[in-house]
């Protein structure tokens, strides 16, 4: 273990509603560094920045997430110039960066410039860079380290490839539902293709009004697909899982890296189709859960190669969750933690 009250900051320390997010990485990643003896507040502060401000400089290391969005943010600007000044200032105090990258770049073009040039100096400051996929336009460089997206799957979670039934529903999308995720893109493919008439397409997830309305012109009228605007628990996924053939990734590859559903879905131990891109390209060629295309078109030949094959091996599922466990991201950085403290463990 490392020093006894060794603290770490973790960056946005709010809570999921004030995200306005159902994703619990923030949780899972402070729950995984109290149990490897790393100390993080459990209470959620009222604004990010504020409490980034008060706190980071006073902390043994600042873990950072999702800082390309600060710019678009409210005060976006000033609070960008501030952070700017603060990136030396925990150099000054001796405090370790570490960056959780999880995009390549914002997925708003909002003050997109300014994003840049915040991410090009949080990369040259920080003593550490995790990112969940690798990415191909930004060469790695010693100090980042690539880490699959952890999870907090557990073997009874993965549903076992023994139903007899025949899936009812040939591409499921499921998880929140952003422009990102390219699932317009893929509906207006769909509407201009023959091929996929006959296709069972299900996606569901919480979408914004504006969003919303315009994926709707392209569903209206059409039998074989069901969009839905809720979140899904986990009880209801995994019938979905059950009744579907294939999940489905629309993902624009020009900004993702990683994702979270990913990881999540091989819950349902059924085949993957994604962009080759990523934390999916990775997968794929470590794994045979993953089969990638680089447009839509190559979607429906994958269909047919795998139509009676779209099971995953269960084993092999559940020996990649438990080697790549929220525990286990942990125990990496607090790894990084001791390197930079140059402590070797102490005896309890």
């Amino acid at each position: 273990m490392v020093k006894k009250n060794y603290s770490v900051y973790v960056y946005p320390n709010i809570s999921r509603d004030a995200m306005g997010s159902k994703n619990p990485y923030i949780e899972h990643l402070k729950d995984s560094l109290n149990a490897n003896g790393l100390a993080t507040t459990r209470s959620h502060a009222r604004n990010a920045f504020r409490d980034l401000i008060f706190k980071g400089w006073r902390s043994d290391m600042v873990i950072f997430n999702w800082i390309e969005d600060l710019p678009a943010r409210k005060m976006g600007l000033l609070q960008t110039m501030v952070f700017l000044l603060y990136i030396p200032w925990l150099k000054i105090y001796g405090v370790s960066i570490l960056w959780i990258k999880h995009n390549k770049i914002s997925h708003s073009r909002e003050r997109f410039a300014l994003k840049k040039i915040l991410c090009r100096i949080l990369a040259r400051a920080a003593d550490h860079i995790i990112v969940h996929g690798r990415d191909a336009d930004n060469p790695a460089t010693d100090k980042m380290i690539v880490l699959p997206h952890p999870n907090n799957i557990e073997a009874t979670d993965i549903l076992k490839p023994d139903l007899p039934d025949e899936p009812i529903i040939d591409f499921l999308i499921w998880g929140s539902l952003f422009p990102y995720k390219g699932v317009l893109e893929f509906l207006q493919y769909v509407d201009q293709n023959p091929g996929f008439r006959d296709k069972r397409i299900h996606i569901v997830g919480k979408c914004s009004n504006d969003y919303w309305n315009e994926l709707l012109p392209y569903v209206r009228d059409k039998a074989n697909i069901t969009l839905e605007n809720k979140y899904v628990d986990q009880d209801d996924l995994n019938k979905l899982f059950r009744q579907s053939r294939f999940i489905l990734f629309t993902y624009r590859k020009t900004s993702v890296i990683s994702s979270g559903v990913l990881m999540d879905s091989l819950v349902a131990c059924k085949k993957i189709i994604a962009p080759d891109c990523g934390a999916f390209a990775d997968m794929s060629r470590q794994h045979p859960f993953v089969y990638l295309f680089n447009d839509f078109s190559e979607i429906i030949d994958l269909y047919h190669k795998n139509y009676k094959n779209y099971n995953l091996d269960y084993a092999q599922v559940n020996e990649f969750v438990a080697r790549n466990s929220w525990y286990n991201m942990g125990k990496k950085i607090q790894e990084l933690a001791l390197g930079d403290l140059f402590l070797t463990p102490s005896a309890d």
